[in-house]
């Protein structure tokens, strides 16, 4: 069988295992890459995370795809002649199209200032400080860590999280992960995985530290690139959800929860756009 050919079957495969979208309540049309094609060096994604989708959740929001592929690759040392600005230049057409309003939000005055950032050998490296908090930035970057929420959810209990379950997650750019918080919350994380075929793997593009009971509940940090952080709880146990909705979660910066069902409206301007 050809590779086109057995790729097919395999979607096909994976559509019929799925009674309904992973993020909504619709039948399953089409298959979502968790994380994204476009998140990888020269679109090399390994095989795995692949969900059944309905075509409104795998096209609609593809502008969360190419936000957080964009700001995954920002950081100070990948430099001009680096992969990875070279990746980011060719994002910015697909930025335009399916996230409008991006690009508009960091270039606003007092969006970016240069800095100097001290290296571990002590010497002093000029970088530039980008203040990603503009509304339509933050809804796509929300939306993607709901998505990756609910992929992790399915990936590790087996099936897509209910639809009066929920999750919690929060994202971190750059140097806002600290290690102190990364090593607080990887304490209770004890397993590590990456997307792998055959001998390929992507762990310095992406990985994850994750706990489950395999049965309710998902606990995660994810880490894209160099830029990127996710930190994120899926759960179906009424419990769990009532701790996600308390203040101290929900008062937190860049921090949302929402259902399945909801990716709509955590949108700035609705679904629009197809597959990056």
């Amino acid at each position: 069988m050809g590779e086109a050919k057995l790729k097919k079957a395999t979607h096909q495969e994976i559509r019929a295992k799925e009674p309904r979208c992973i993020y909504c309540e619709h039948a399953v049309e089409t298959i979502d890459h968790m994380p994204p094609i476009c998140m990888f060096r020269e679109r090399q994604r390994p095989s795995g995370m692949e969900y059944g989708s309905c075509q409104s959740c795998n096209g609609g929001a593809r502008g969360s795809d190419v936000v957080a592929a964009v700001f995954a690759l920002l950081h100070p040392d990948y430099g001009p002649g680096s992969w990875q600005a070279a990746h980011v230049r060719k994002l910015i057409s697909a930025l335009d199209q399916f996230a409008p309003g991006v690009r508009e939000e960091l270039s606003a005055p007092g969006k970016s200032n240069p800095l100097l950032l001290r290296r571990p050998s002590g010497l002093l490296k000029e970088a530039v400080q980008v203040h990603a908090d503009g509304p339509r930035t933050t809804a796509y970057l929300k939306t993607f860590g709901v998505r990756l929420a609910m992929a992790l959810y399915r990936e590790h209990v087996g099936e897509a999280l209910p639809l009066d379950g929920a999750v919690w997650c929060q994202f971190a750019l750059n140097a806002g992960m600290r290690q102190e918080h990364l090593d607080a919350r990887i304490s209770i994380l004890p397993a590590h995985e990456t997307l792998k075929q055959g001998r390929k793997q992507v762990g310095e593009q992406f990985a994850y530290r994750y706990n489950s009971d395999e049965r309710s509940v998902v606990a995660a940090v994810a880490q894209f690139h160099k830029g990127l952080w996710m930190t994120l709880f899926a759960s179906s146990e009424p419990r769990t959800i009532n701790l996600m909705s308390r203040p101290e979660f929900n008062e937190l910066p860049a921090s949302v929860l929402a259902s399945p069902g909801k990716l709509r409206t955590l949108l700035p301007c609705g679904f629009a756009g197809h597959a990056v």
